[in-house]
């Protein structure tokens, strides 16, 4: 019984792992897709973007993309700094935090995607 048991948990694990490891490569794949399909993406101009420039709805732009982070502002670790950036280019502004003009983390720059709406187009 304590043979069987051991090789039926066994199993269980190993197709766990390969399930998990099988997921996390697909869903790797689609996020470098998306990533990749720029061209896809709704392209924006900046007078568009300027049309979003109160904290109820905040638009922004940061190295030539654009981002709808409405829903981010009060979660922003900087509080109501990220205002400073809404309806305009906030490229400056992101590479150079005006309270202290070093540059946002690491995490920032990987929460992005998740807001971006389209790209800028002139």
């Amino acid at each position: 019984m304590k043979k069987s048991l051991l090789i039926t948990l066994s199993i269980i694990i190993i197709f766990t792992g390969v399930y998990m490891f099988f997921n996390k490569k697909i869903k790797n794949n689609s996020l470098t897709d998306f990533n990749n399909s720029q061209s896809d993406l709704r392209q924006i101009t900046l007078s568009e973007v300027s049309n979003h420039s109160i904290s109820s709805d905040c638009w922004l732009v940061i190295d030539g993309n654009v981002y709808d982070v409405t829903k981010y502002i009060p979660s922003h670790p900087g509080g109501s700094q990220i205002l400073q950036g809404c309806g305009k280019d906030a490229t400056s502004i992101f590479n150079s935090r005006p309270n202290d003009g070093t540059s946002h983390s690491d995490r920032a720059r990987v929460l992005l995607p998740n807001y971006q709406v389209g790209v800028l187009v002139k």
